[in-house]
Formats: structure tokens, C-alpha cells, sequence
């Protein structure tokens, strides 16, 4: 899907030809459409304006009929989003005209890894729980959900949307052309398959919402590299991450182990039933239990389905909802045919070629022979500072001892990071046992860390993604003196180190200024050495200099100092580094430290 953020018209009736919207903007385009956000004036309020492409025929008339069908039976529900009216645009296009929702969808949300309380996540699934079971009693089957198609209201209500893929229930028909159109990091492993959908596929991708909620990752996050058919097969055989080493509550994580289980007839019949165990978790938690609304739809059971429907394809959605998605339409070639081809969808740049056999028949890749997990996730590091330690466990899945062959750091930001212990590599792993790697990162550029834990063993090399941002180290979390200088000024090179017995004694940085064209140097005395040097009074002296072409610019304090800022220091296009010394008076130590030179060019 292609994303703008453009006008369309100041005054867009003529261009959006829908009656009482102006100030369109784009936020979404597929094949099949567009989406507007738009203002009602009439009303005060924003919108949003789903717009069928003027080509619309067949398969995408039928697909936009239905999600109108369907969104103006259940948009009473208060967790489905809300339809406000339809009609034809002035160039004739068939249009939904549904509630714009301020706070963007879950997914948003959840990117780069970032993870919720598991109370707010099991509350939020009893939620949309209430929605599905009213689609359910209606007939109506969702087919996608995912964190990307829950929005979130102003108000912090959880919104149910995109009823593009819902379908009447099959009643067991498989996709005539052997067709399958799926979410992949939230499909159920029998859809996936080719199996027609059902009430416990819905059960299944709400359970993978919830625990991506809890988990900050999709239970089957394809690692970096990793062939589609790999990740198909471990959803189709590995079991779900265990949640309770994050502190999730037992009953929390066993309802959605239930929900998420391989076997449909072993998950929770109806999503009231997946809704109920949550709410019992809740309760013997001693959290509130949280209401499941249900709303006011047919109660009489499935509906037959319709013969003439035509199968149902991947529907335009915000790309802000659809940026975390992994889809993919799978084809399914007649009996012997032993080869399929992923075929481009919606959303995709490019197609996907991968094998899936029918029913998985055929002999996929052998599952990984160790259990590692979906991200090491760093979060916003400032430059050229190094992180705390972060740990990756590898947990042998076999039945016999396996010996990690190696462990490396591989991809484009691999300098940032350091491998500080392998608890992996020397020694055997025994059957179900674990063993851990530990890392820091020091991003010296400002941007996204891309890299990756390599880990080899029994002739397999499997991969972990590295997540983490890097930005500028401001020189106001130095408390720099006031001045234009210090102002905007911030860290450039990785910070020096100073030892004493062992430990850290000085840090030494260096900043600088872009307004100004001038560097400065900061010291920091560790509290390990004033505790020790301080005893009976014990003083120490820091002489603080920026070396360069041009005069050194120095400071100098004595008594017990702990920090020390030099005055800036202009570079002219030279090159600087800054140096500390710091002698305890008594006893003569000295202990130095000094940066890698910057080079203002």
C-alpha cells in the first residue's frame, strides 16, 4: 500500500465528491481504494472516508458490499468501530463513511517491539472478545484480526475494524480456487493451511493479539532472514512463548495457550468461553474483573451461506494499520501439484516466493532444534554510550544434548554491539536445558540498530533480530553551565574510561556545538573512587583539557570535585579530543583517561 499524507483540495467536494466533507487528506491506498480522513463541518468532527477505485467490479464490489452489510449491522457494538452512512461519491464510486479514530490502532502501538501490561492487554482482548461473539451471533465471521484492525478511540476505547475479509460462516466450504488469504503472524495454523475459517480461528488470532500485546512481539516473529516456509512451519509446530518469566499470571498464560492451540477443537468453542477464562484469570489474580459486552445481534445461530459469494480477499486498510502487518495470499495448486508460489496481495511491494504444501503435506523444513526469542530489544540508546547488559536465552528443544557451535553479531549495525558473555558456546546443552548470551550496544550513529545474534549449532545457523535506536547524548543530561554553546551541544565519540583498583574511577566525553563550531570536554568522577580517596578527608585534584591545532582549552578544580566542564573550545575544521587527569593529593595516584579525536570537517 502506498502512503501519503497530501491534500487533496481545500474545498474536496469536487475531488472527493462526498457531500459535507472537506480538508481530505490520504492516508491509505491499495488496489481496491482509497481512504480519506475528512472533516465534517456540519458536525465538528473528523471522519473516515473509504473510497472504492473507480475499476470496481466482481470480486471488490461484492467484497465493499459486504463489509457495508456487515458494519451496519454490528457498528452499534460500542468495540466496533462506527459506521455513519454510505453512498456513491459524484464520480460514482461506492464509499463508506465510518468514525475517525484518534488514537491510530494497536498496532501502532505495539511497534518497534514495544510491549504492555498484561492487565491491560487481557482487559482490552475481553473487549474485542465482545465484539467478535456479536459478529459471531450474527453469522459473521472476521478472518483478520490483528493488532493493526484494533483502533483505539480518543477516549482510549478499543475499536474493532476492517470487516473487508469477513465472511458469512462456510460451514465447512473451502475457497473454490484454492485461495487462501491470511494475516500470517496472527492466522491460525489451519487456515494457513487452506482450511476454511471458523469460530476458533477468530478465537485463535485474538489470542495472538493479546499475547503480542503482553509479549511486544507476535508469538511467531520471523527472524531476520528467515524463509517464509520456515515460519509457517513453526507456526504449524512450535508451541507459544511462555509468558510467565515476564511475570504474567499462570491463568493468564494457560487460557491463552488454550486459545492458541494447534488443534481448533482444543481451543475455546466460542470467543464468550476464551472471554470467560480470562476474566477468571483477572479474579484469581485479585485484578478487577473486566465487563464483556455483548451486543444485540442475531442469536439464532450461523447463517447458510450464500453460494454466489465470491471468496473474500484482503481489503484496503490505513496504512497505519497495515505497516506491521505480514500477509500473503497463498495459493493452492490442484492434488499432486507439489509446488505453490505466494502470489503478491495487497500491502506487499513484491511477490513471495515460497513452498507450502497442501495440508502440509509434504516435507517442510525440520523445525529449529533450539528456542530463542523474538527480539533482543535495546529501546532508545543515546550515542556513543554504552547500554546496560541485555540476555539471550537458547533453550534446546531436542531430546538429546546439542553443542552451540557459535554465536556471532552479524548485519549492518554490528559494530554497535559487543558480545560481553557466552554461556552457550563451551560447553553441551542438555535436553531441555538453557543457556545465555549476554550483550551490550553502543550505537555510534543516530537511527535504528539492524543487526542480528547468530546462533550455530547442529549444522543450522538461526537468527535473533537486534532492535534499538540510537540518538545524540544531549549536554544537558551533563548539567552543561548555561551558555549558547552548551545550549545545543552534544556528545560526539564514545566516552573515555578511567581506572582505579579495578573499577571505574573518571568518564571523559566530548561535545560539541553546532551554532558555536566548538568543542568542550566534561569529566565525571565515579562515586566508587571519592568514597575511597575521600576517607579522613582525602582530596584529589582533575585537570580537564580539549587538545587540538589550535590553544588547548583547560579547566582545573581541586578539593573534591566530581564533575568539571572545559569553556568551549572553537575547532575551526580541526580536530579535538578531550583528556582528564585526576591525582588524589595524599597518595600521588594518577589516574587518566582521554577521548578518540573529532574531526570538524
Amino acid at each position: 500500500m502506498v502512503h501519503s499524507e497530501q491534500m487533496v483540495n481545500p474545498d474536496p467536494g469536487p475531488a472527493l465528491g462526498v457531500d459535507g466533507c472537506t480538508n481530505a487528506v490520504e492516508v491509505g491506498r491499495g488496489g481496491f481504494g482509497v481512504v480519506y480522513r475528512a472533516w465534517q463541518p456540519d458536525f465538528s468532527r473528523w471522519v473516515a472516508v473509504k473510497v472504492l477505485a473507480a475499476d470496481w467490479h466482481g470480486p471488490s464490489r461484492a467484497r465493499f458490499e459486504r463489509e457495508l452489510r456487515t458494519l451496519g449491522h454490528l457498528s452499534g457494538h460500542p468495540h466496533i468501530v462506527t459506521l455513519h452512512q454510505a453512498g456513491r461519491t459524484a464520480a460514482g464510486n461506492p464509499y463508506l463513511l465510518m468514525a475517525y479514530e484518534e488514537g491510530g490502532s494497536l498496532g501502532d502501538r505495539l511497534h518497534d517491539g514495544a510491549a504492555g501490561d498484561w492487565r491491560e492487554a487481557v482487559a482490552g482482548g475481553i473487549a474485542i472478545a465482545g465484539a467478535l461473539e456479536t459478529a459471531h451471533r450474527a453469522g459473521v465471521l472476521h478472518r483478520d484480526v490483528k493488532p493493526e484492525n484494533i483502533l483505539v478511540s480518543g477516549y482510549g476505547e478499543l475499536k474493532l475494524a476492517d470487516f473487508g475479509q469477513a465472511r458469512p460462516f462456510s460451514a465447512g466450504r473451502a475457497d473454490p480456487r484454492g485461495r487462501v488469504t491470511a494475516s500470517v503472524l496472527h492466522a491460525a495454523p489451519e487456515v494457513l493451511r487452506g482450511e476454511p475459517a471458523s469460530v476458533a480461528a477468530d478465537v485463535y488470532a485474538l489470542a495472538s493479539t493479546v499475547l503480542h500485546w503482553i509479549h511486544g512481539a507476535p508469538a511467531f516473529a520471523p527472524a531476520t532472514g528467515e524463509p517464509l516456509e520456515s515460519l509457517l512451519c513453526r507456526v504449524a509446530v512450535d508451541p507459544v512463548p511462555d509468558l510467565r518469566p515476564l511475570g504474567v499470571p499462570d491463568g493468564v498464560c494457560a487460557a491463552l495457550e488454550r486459545a492458541m492451540a494447534k488443534d481448533p477443537a482444543r481451543r475455546p468453542a466460542t470467543t464468550v468461553a476464551f472471554a470467560d477464562e480470562l476474566r477468571a484469570a483477572q479474579a484469581a489474580a485479585g485484578e478487577p474483573v473486566s465487563p464483556f459486552v455483548l451486543g444485540g445481534g442475531d442469536s439464532t445461530g450461523p447463517r447458510t451461506p450464500d453460494p454466489e459469494d465470491p471468496p473474500a480477499a484482503l481489503s484496503l486498510t490505513d496504512r497505519r494499520r497495515a505497516a506491521l502487518a505480514l500477509s500473503a495470499t497463498v495459493a493452492r495448486p490442484p492434488v499432486r501439484v507439489r509446488r505453490h508460489a505466494l502470489v503478491r496481495s495487497l500491502g506487499l511491494p513484491t511477490a513471495l516466493a515460497a513452498v507450502l504444501a497442501t495440508g502440509y503435506s509434504q516435507a517442510l523444513p525440520a523445525p529449529a532444534p533450539v528456542d530463542l526469542p523474538p527480539a533482543v530489544a535495546f529501546g532508545e540508546l543515546e550515542l556513543n554510550v554504552e547500554s546496560p547488559e541485555q540476555a539471550l536465552t537458547v533453550r534446546n528443544r531436542e531430546d538429546r544434548p546439542l553443542r552451540v557451535a557459535d554465536v556471532t553479531v552479524t548485519g549492518p549495525s554490528r559494530d554497535a554491539l559487543r558480545l560481553v558473555a557466552d554461556g552457550c558456546s563451551p560447553q553441551p546443552l542438555a535436553p531441555g536445558g538453557r543457556c545465555e548470551v549476554r550483550l551490550v550496544a553502543t550505537p555510534h550513529a543516530a537511527g535504528p540498530i539492524r543487526a542480528a545474534v547468530e546462533v550455530t549449532t547442529a549444522g543450522r545457523q538461526l537468527a535473533t533480530p537486534v532492535t534499538g535506536t540510537g540518538r545524540p547524548r544531549p549536554a544537558s543530561r551533563d548539567d552543561a553551565p548555561p551558555g549558547p554553546c552548551y545550549a545545543d551541544a552534544y556528545q560526539v565519540g564514545a566516552s573515555a574510561y578511567g581506572h582505579a583498583g579495578g573499577l571505574k574511577a573518571i568518564s571523559v566525553k566530548q561535545y560539541w556545538s553546532p551554532s558555536c563550531r566548538a568543542t568542550m570536554a566534561y569529566v565525571w568522577v565515579w562515586k566508587q573512587y571519592r568514597d575511597n580517596v575521600a576517607t579522613d578527608g582525602g582530596t584529589w585534584t582533575v585537570d580537564l583539557s580539549v587538545r587540538g591545532d589550535r590553544p588547548v582549552a583547560r579547566q582545573r578544580a581541586v578539593g573534591q570535585p566530581y564533575e568539571l566542564w572545559t569553556e568551549p573550545h572553537p575547532t575551526a575544521g580541526g580536530c579535538t579530543s578531550a583528556s582528564a587527569t585526576v591525582t588524589a593529593d595524599r597518595t600521588k595516584a594518577v589516574t587518566t583517561a582521554a577521548t578518540e579525536p573529532h574531526c570538524d570537517r
